[in-house]
Order: C-alpha cells, then sequence, then structure tokens
C-alpha cells in the first residue's frame, strides 16, 4: 500500500492530477446515486430554503446564449439540474463524505499532513444531452476564482457515472500547475481558448463509475458538454492545505472540518459534526 501511495503522489506532483480508480465501494456509490436522483427527479418538492442552491441548465443557457444559439434552447432543457451547492445539507449520504475514509487516505497522502481541511461540496448532474460544460470548453485555474490564503488547495471529483470523452469529461493540460502562485491567480487564467494550449498536453479523464479524480486547483483543466445518451453525474468536493485560510464572507455547509487532524480541538469538532461515524475517520 505504502508504494501505491508513493506513486500516487509523485504522479500529482508531476502531472497536477491522479485518477483513483475504484474509490467509492458498491454501496455507496449506489447511495450516493439514489440521494442526488432525489433532488434532480424532484426539484419542486426541494425545500425553499435550499431552493435557492439549485441552478439549472436553463438558466445556463438564457445567461449565455451566444455559445447555444441553434444548438440548445431553454425549453429542451427542461429541469434538468447544472449545479447543485452546499450539497452536504440537502442529505446525510453527501455530509458523510466528508469523513469517507477512502478519499481522506488520497487526501492524507497528497497533502503530506494530517491537517488538510473541507472547504465546500456541490453536485453536477450534467443530464444526457443537455448537461453543458463550463465556458464552452475553454480551459481555465481555479485559483483565480478562490479566496485563500495559499494556493495549497486540491479538489477532488467523484464519478457516479462512467467519465469519457464522448460525455464530455474533465481535460487536463499536464504539468500545467508548475507555476507560482502569483502567476495562477491572474485574471486570464479564468478562460483560455483550447487552441491557445499544446495539444500534446491535454489529456481527457476516462475512468469508469466510482472512481475519483484529484487535482492541483493551479493546473489548467475544462470540462466539456455532454452530449451523450447517459448521464455525468459528479460530487466535487475542494479541500485547503494546512494552515491555509479564507479570506472571502462567503461561508459554506461544514467548511474548516478537519477530518484527519491530530489536534484535539478539531478531532473533538468532528465527533461533535458525526458523532455516528467519527471513530472510523481517523
Amino acid at each position: 500500500m505504502k508504494n501505491e501511495f508513493d506513486l500516487l503522489k509523485r504522479n500529482f506532483d508531476e502531472n497536477g492530477f491522479v485518477i483513483v480508480e475504484n474509490l467509492l465501494d458498491v454501496a455507496t456509490l449506489e447511495n450516493l446515486r439514489g440521494a442526488l436522483e432525489k433532488i434532480t427527479n424532484s426539484t419542486n418538492s426541494v425545500s425553499p430554503n435550499l431552493a435557492g442552491k439549485l441552478f439549472f441548465e436553463r438558466e445556463h443557457i438564457k445567461n449565455n446564449p451566444q455559445w447555444y444559439e441553434g444548438v440548445l434552447t431553454e425549453e429542451e432543457c427542461g429541469d434538468s439540474v447544472r449545479q447543485i451547492d452546499d450539497l452536504p445539507l440537502f442529505d446525510s449520504a453527501f455530509a458523510e463524505l466528508i469523513c469517507y475514509p477512502p478519499v481522506l487516505d488520497v487526501l492524507e497522502v497528497l497533502f503530506a499532513s494530517s491537517e488538510f481541511s473541507f472547504n465546500m461540496m456541490i453536485a453536477r448532474p450534467k443530464s444526457d444531452r443537455v448537461g453543458n460544460g463550463i465556458s464552452n470548453g475553454n480551459f481555465h485555474r481555479d485559483t483565480p476564482f478562490e479566496d485563500f490564503t495559499e494556493a495549497n488547495t486540491i479538489v477532488a471529483i467523484l464519478c457516479l457515472d462512467d467519465m469519457t470523452g464522448e460525455n464530455g469529461g474533465t481535460e487536463f493540460v499536464r504539468e500545467s500547475h508548475k507555476i507560482s502562485e502569483e502567476e495562477a491567480q491572474k485574471e486570464v487564467w479564468r478562460d483560455v481558448e483550447r487552441d491557445k494550449l499544446p495539444s500534446e498536453e491535454i489529456v481527457t479523464a476516462r475512468c469508469p463509475a466510482g472512481s475519483g479524480i484529484f487535482f492541483d486547483t493551479k493546473i489548467l483543466h475544462a470540462a466539456g458538454h455532454n452530449r451523450s445518451d447517459f448521464p455525468r453525474r459528479t460530487i466535487q468536493t475542494e479541500w485547503v492545505g494546512e494552515n491555509v485560510l479564507p479570506i472571502s464572507p462567503v461561508r459554506y455547509a461544514f467548511q474548516g472540518l478537519k477530518p484527519r487532524s491530530k489536534q484535539t480541538a478539531f478531532a473533538q469538532q468532528i465527533k461533535m459534526a458525526f458523532p455516528h461515524i467519527s471513530a472510523t475517520v481517523a
């Protein structure tokens, strides 16, 4: 196991991302799919205090007509959900992911520390045929969008369905994370056209359902449109390294929890937040 984790860390440091297959066990995968379907199949039943956390594909089309004229209409999108913010508030199945040991094992290796903390969790259902990418498939770095004291942050994408090139799977520019924090934070990296990047370094994430994709938020990446006949549902969590602090007034559900911390106060916090599962976290 140590050799596997050592290789994982080397690949992450070299390329800026890694794919871990079979990260979610079968029962967890099915539980997450069911919990997500409860939301996306009955959006009118979502409680009023959470309804504002749903963003629909039709709203995205309306806000960005320049990308979809003659391709896709608001009406064709129906009630397809584009994004669900603060996902842990919707179901305990999502909240408990914060303490899911296989994900924490990988993060502890990648951060080379047990003192990493949870920042946020969202869902991106990417419905079949009408699921849309980000910035029409252009590339970006997450760093310019973020407000932290350091850029030592990692995103974990948990795949509830197979991810392929055909359904708009996430693409990465290998080794593009190897830049300074100052450079990564520049506004120019919010939207980069594909033809301005070295095509030989672009890699599409292809992995089966249950896989996890972990990437450095400084890496250039893109999310394409899903025009296939199958959904590409993912849950995205973001984690920050030791001593990295938010500098924005915006806060997310369970932000700041440290599931693997060796510090007494943070360990107690986890026990109080998740008393029935905390014994499996350490």
